[in-house]
């Protein structure tokens, strides 16, 4: 299936932006009801090669800010998945060094982290290159590692499958508010 999503790419994407872009397209499907409404999902992005300067070599923690990529759902649903495709990459590629200092700046202003998601966006964590797999805690090598449980219908969280392939978990609503 990945491959197939990014052939319909048209131009070289990544399994990240033919994935989002995909999720995008689909769950707007199913969520709105208006086609002139806007539709927005929202990713993390690594910061680590986007600043300047770079964070030092032994940086533990969290480097990401969040990236979006907005746009009117009848042009997610009616146009070519390219457009989708190239609405996240748009998203990617605003994450600058300079982005990133807005960003922590705000932060700073507002002591926390906005609230994101409103029912109408959602938010995808890519954790597949993670190395969990690579973790022991003193008995074995970890089969799995990611969240319990998330609680945010609008989160999705990708995980390594098995074989390289690629784990979807995503929060469903059970009934539209």
């Amino acid at each position: 299936m990945l491959k197939s999503l990014k052939d319909k790419a048209i131009t070289k994407t990544s399994s990240f932006e033919a994935i989002v872009a995909h999720l995008w397209r689909a769950r707007t499907k199913v969520v709105f009801g208006n086609t002139d409404e806007l539709s927005t999902v929202l990713f993390a992005v690594d910061i680590r090669k986007k600043i300047s300067p770079p964070l030092l070599a032994g940086f533990v923690g969290n480097g990401v800010v969040t990236a979006f990529a907005t746009a009117k759902v009848r042009d997610l649903v009616e146009r070519p998945f390219c457009f989708c495709v190239e609405k996240v990459r748009e998203g990617g590629e605003r994450v600058t060094s300079e982005y990133v200092r807005s960003v922590v700046d705000w932060l700073e202003v507002y002591k926390g982290i906005p609230s994101t998601c409103n029912g109408n966006n959602f938010y995808v964590s890519a954790w597949w290159k993670l190395p969990f797999n690579e973790l022991d805690l003193g008995f074995g090598r970890l089969v799995h590692g990611g969240p319990i449980v998330s609680g945010n219908d609008e989160f999705v969280l990708l995980l390594e499958g098995i074989g390289g392939g690629i784990n979807v978990w995503l929060g469903l609503e059970r009934e539209r508010r």
